[in-house]
């Protein structure tokens, strides 16, 4: 209901419709806790909006975050407000980017620097908390993504900055800007390239398919991201199909239909497993992501209004791989 109200309130905000004058009774539900940001990759935007709720403070016995992040892509055919994510915090410092560079978490991110007061019996002061959002494209759709099993460095996250009461010392956070942030993201990523270097068996080590010579660096972690390039690229495909790999197929049987299992490896795997945009265009076929949830995902190909369905069900580890094509076809 928070999100549906932050939503409904986000959306009068950027249209700017209004049915009536405001009055000074007027309670405003949304406010903004930033202002709106732009977010780009490569020639796609978007507009990123951080919107707090005025109505926290009078709501008992439910946690309401601070503020909520939406974004809207721009020059859209159809206008759209989504959801990305909560703010915990009670002031933005700082929203800032930065893009990696060791291939496995390679890409560009939204970084958003809190800043909230800290009172207690031992210390006086704020505290700092940096919150990562992840740009991801898709085609021609650009998102902002919040990864709920991002783990974050605890450098930076509740960094004080005040008086040590207990101590009776002053401490100063070393990542309250974000300049410094950039530099210990740049330090951090430059060891990750360094390490892999000296490890050869790494996650950045390329993979290669048993009996063939094609090899392919893991496209990303991010999954959609992955299934992009994984539908595109034989090459792919065929660095990260999990051998053998499982099939079931709906076969005819007595009174109902049956599901068939058997497992294909080697030449029996005919690639492309999965069609290229240009081949799924041309015969009417859709592929979504149809659900991810931490180290599994499931992608669903499509003909709308026929029976044509396929799910190819992925694991992570180093990288993406599918492990198993469900077919549903009859």
């Amino acid at each position: 209901m928070n999100k549906l109200s932050s939503c409904l309130g986000a959306l009068g905000l950027i249209v700017g419709l209004s049915t009536r004058p405001a009055s000074a009774s007027d309670l405003q539900t949304i406010g903004e806790l930033h202002p709106p940001v732009v977010a780009s990759l490569g020639d796609q935007k978007i507009t990123v909006f951080f919107l707090k709720n005025n109505l926290k403070d009078q709501v008992r016995d439910v946690h309401v975050p601070d503020a909520e992040i939406f974004y809207a892509p721009m020059s859209a055919v159809k206008p759209s407000l989504n959801y990305v994510w909560k703010v915990e915090g009670e002031k933005i410092a700082s929203v800032f980017f930065f893009e990696r560079n060791f291939p496995e978490r390679a890409g560009k991110s939204m970084f958003v620097l809190t800043k909230t007061p800290e009172s207690n019996t031992g210390f006086q002061g704020v505290s700092y908390s940096t919150q990562e959002l992840h740009l991801v494209k898709n085609g021609d759709r650009l998102s902002l993504e919040f990864f709920r099993g991002n783990t974050y460095p605890p450098e930076l996250q509740n960094c004080y900055e005040g008086r040590d009461l207990d101590k009776g010392i002053s401490v100063e956070c070393a990542y309250k800007d974000a300049a410094s942030i950039k530099k210990f993201l740049a330090a951090q990523d430059a060891k990750m390239i360094a390490d892999s270097e000296l490890n050869q068996g790494n996650r950045q080590k390329p993979l290669k398919t048993d009996g063939d010579k094609a090899s392919a660096a893991c496209p990303s972690p991010n999954f959609s991201t992955f299934l992009s390039a994984f539908s595109e690229r034989a090459d792919v495909q065929k660095a990260f199909v999990q051998q053998p790999l499982k099939m079931v197929t709906t076969v005819a049987g007595d009174p109902e239909p049956e599901m068939q299992k058997s497992s294909l490896s080697g030449e029996q795997l005919k690639f492309p497993i999965v069609p290229d945009l240009a081949k799924r265009e041309a015969q009417g076929l859709t592929l979504t992501v149809k659900e991810e949830q931490g180290d599994h995902a499931v992608a669903i190909l499509q003909k709308p209004d026929t029976d044509y369905v396929f799910e190819y069900r992925f694991v992570r580890g180093q990288c993406w791989r599918l492990e198993e094509v469900m077919d549903y076809s009859l």
